[in-house]
């Protein structure tokens, strides 16, 4: 896991979030929480936790993940 990925973990977790997986395909980094969340306090951990602003913004969705049951919240943007 980059420094990247795991800083954001460790962000969301503190912030008492569930986080079931962070992934990096290429630039675009995903970020899927166990529960459904609010998007602006989500989407307010990945802007502190950056050094520069994600390259094009940050997308926040709600999403039923393969093997789970309900809805997850899967933060995602492109990094510079």
């Amino acid at each position: 896991m980059s420094d990247l990925t795991a800083d954001l973990q460790s962000a969301y977790e503190a912030a008492g979030y569930d986080v079931s997986d962070v992934t990096t395909n290429r630039d675009l980094v995903r970020i899927v929480l166990a529960e459904d969340a609010g998007a602006e306090a989500v989407r307010s951990i990945v802007t502190e936790t950056l050094d520069e602003e994600p390259r094009f913004g940050v997308d926040v969705a709600t999403e039923a993940v393969d093997g789970q049951d309900g809805v997850s919240t899967v933060v995602s943007f492109r990094d510079r």
